[in-house]
């Protein structure tokens, strides 16, 4: 198993650009070496045979087509413009 020490946790910190305090860096070493222990242990989990799981539920969503549509509104949404022209909104000219 890894042992995580304050001194790892200390540069861990500074390369992460966090700020740890001296007097906390033991306890979240230990907690860290505990989840890394855990993890490891999952390592030990014979997966031979096993398909990997893609998703946990067996229902998949329906796909629509990937049509494109202004949506027949155009002109709903150009009446809120101050100025449109031939179906555009009209602004003023930025570039000389």
């Amino acid at each position: 198993m890894s042992k995580v020490t304050a001194e790892d946790i200390k540069k861990i910190s500074r390369l992460a650009r966090i700020e740890v305090a001296p007097e906390n860096r033991e306890s979240i070493a230990q907690q860290v070496g505990g989840i890394i222990g855990w993890v490891e242990k999952l390592n030990e989990v014979n997966t031979d045979n096993v398909e990997p799981l893609t998703n946990v539920s067996e229902s998949f969503l329906r796909l629509n087509k990937d049509e494109i549509t202004d949506g027949n509104i155009a002109e709903d949404i150009l009446k809120n413009s101050k100025d449109a022209k031939y179906g555009y909104f009209a602004v003023p000219k930025v570039i000389e």
